[in-house]
């Protein structure tokens, strides 16, 4: 399974690389099962979530980056998550939704760690610069995160997405009385272990 390349790793990667460090450097990260990761949606009747299956990103994750505590560049950065480890809660809705993500055809999302920028003027303002590739299109991102420190490294984050913009279609349901809205937004608590 390609879960050993978890897209989470994108995210981790995002802490490690704030470090002062050698213009290249390498680590690995454990992402911890209390970490969260969930799609929410909303249709014209009601609100819908659906959570990732974290306790399966349980290998060590190898990352290799170069930059500076303000600005770091990842090499093969890439988190994949199983369409299928997805739960929005039932059966039905699960289904809608991998047919929805065209999991048939593309069963995983995949996003690449391209590379984080820190504000100089403001160090609490982190940009991720990422590529989520959904059902075989790719578009890239910034996503503002936060980054935290305790016994763990903590990455949160939010990003909008229009499913329009990875050619999905918009299900229909009961004679097209129940739409989907073309945006979605994916929320990430991660928490970390640096190796």
């Amino acid at each position: 399974m390609i879960i050993k390349k978890l897209a989470l790793v994108i995210f981790i990667l995002l802490a490690v690389s704030f470090k002062d460090r050698p213009p290249k450097s390498h680590t690995e990260i454990i992402i911890k099962p209390s970490s969260k990761l969930t799609i929410h949606g909303v249709t014209n009747i009601t609100n819908f979530a659906c959570e990732f299956n974290t306790v399966t990103l349980k290998d060590k994750i190898s990352i290799s980056y170069k930059g500076t505590n303000k600005h770091a560049v990842f090499e093969n950065a890439i988190l994949v998550l199983d369409n299928k480890e997805f739960d929005c809660g039932r059966k039905i809705i699960n289904k809608d939704f991998n047919g929805l993500l065209k999991t048939e055809d593309y069963p995983q999302i995949a996003i690449h760690l391209k590379e984080i920028t820190r504000s100089e003027t403001q160090p609490q303002k982190t940009v991720a610069h990422v590529d989520f590739v959904i059902a075989g299109v790719t578009k890239p991102y910034q996503i503002p995160i936060k980054i935290s420190r305790d016994h763990s490294l903590k990455i949160n984050g939010r990003i909008r997405l229009n499913i329009r913009d990875f050619g999905l279609e918009n299900p229909k349901k009961v004679l097209g009385l129940i739409k989907i809205e073309d945006v979605v937004t994916v929320n990430f608590n991660l928490d970390l272990d640096v190796l």
